[in-house]
């Protein structure tokens, strides 16, 4: 089974754009891609634990990961759908949060 087969078994993915060039780059370790976290936190949580996942079984095929860390989409809410409003957050709320999730690597 290649990588990305691996990936669409186990429903990580959902909708595509063109699918047989991703799925070569994919395959053939040559994907550059990106997961962002927002810092609402002071901490990463389970939630945040099947991207790291799933990041992880990319890098380990090849594909090179970028993880960002959102204090700008922090600012700005979640994209989810959820109906309730996101708790703003002061800019040093975020960068102290940012500089706890930088921790977390080291």
């Amino acid at each position: 089974m290649t990588v990305y087969e691996e990936l669409v078994a186990r429903g990580l993915v959902a909708q595509v754009t063109d699918e047989d060039e991703l799925r070569e780059l994919i395959n053939a370790g040559k994907a550059v891609f990106y997961i962002g976290f927002d810092a609402t936190a002071d901490s990463l949580h389970v939630g945040h634990f099947m991207a790291l996942c799933l990041m992880k079984r990319l890098q380990m095929a090849g594909n090179k990961p970028i993880a960002l860390i959102g204090g700008g989409t922090t600012m700005v809410g979640d994209p989810s759908g959820r109906t309730d409003m996101r708790q703003m957050m002061t800019p040093e709320q975020i960068n102290h949060n940012c500089e706890c999730f930088k921790k977390t690597n080291e």
